[in-house]
């Protein structure tokens, strides 16, 4: 192997390949859409909720609620919605700019520092959305309690992946409706990019030491 070779190999072994990776999906997850589903009825035609950290959506017979319609209705919600958005794509490119950087010796403190930074975020945010959605589930589960009976299910709570059949009664009357619950592919994607976070900041480590 030539002098050359050896160099251009030693640059490459410096490249965080998981932190290019896990930055990228970062950036893009804020705009893939939800990482998780409620849905009331055949192919939701009485009710969906699509839940994420960066949007909450409700649609009522497939009718999605519009932008305006969401800020009159939480308007907090919707900023706090925007404002994981605007951090997370920073987060993204930090992690995205630092494993970048750590290709030059010059740079490798600024790199460290940045993947060290941004690496570890993804992964409190996922562990933060299931908390959140136990949480939300089991507040459910209360209220339905509390209401004696009047709403029932054919399964206990809290669940966040199910499938079943939602019943309401009141006196003669009752309805049932098929409820599914689950995540998405998305969420699965923030799974991975949650796990390349943490290997590139393990590599990260390694390429300093050396």
């Amino acid at each position: 192997m030539t002098t050359v070779e050896k160099a251009s190999e030693r640059l490459w072994r410096r490249l965080n390949f998981f932190g290019v990776l896990a930055g990228i999906l970062t950036l893009l997850l804020p705009f893939s859409g939800a990482w998780w589903h409620l849905t009331l009825g055949t192919d939701g035609g009485i009710f969906s909720i699509l839940a994420s950290p960066f949007e909450f959506k409700f649609l009522i017979f497939n009718k999605q609620i519009s932008t305006a319609e969401a800020v009159q209705l939480s308007p907090l919600l919707w900023w706090l919605c925007l404002a994981f958005k605007l951090c997370y794509a920073y987060f993204g490119a930090a992690l995205l700019a630092g494993s970048l950087l750590s290709l030059s010796e010059k740079h490798a403190e600024s790199a460290e520092t940045l993947v060290r930074f941004s690496s570890l975020k993804l992964l409190w945010l996922v562990a933060a959305f299931v908390v959140v959605l136990f949480i939300a589930t089991f507040l459910l589960n209360s209220t339905t309690q509390l209401m004696g009976g009047a709403i029932s299910r054919n399964f206990s709570m809290p669940h966040i992946v199910e499938n079943g059949i939602f019943t309401m009664s009141s006196g003669n009357f009752r309805i049932s409706a098929p409820i599914n619950e689950g995540f998405t592919s998305t969420f699965a994607v923030a799974i991975i990019a949650s796990a390349l976070g943490i290997a590139s900041r393990i590599y990260q480590k390694r390429i300093s030491s050396v």
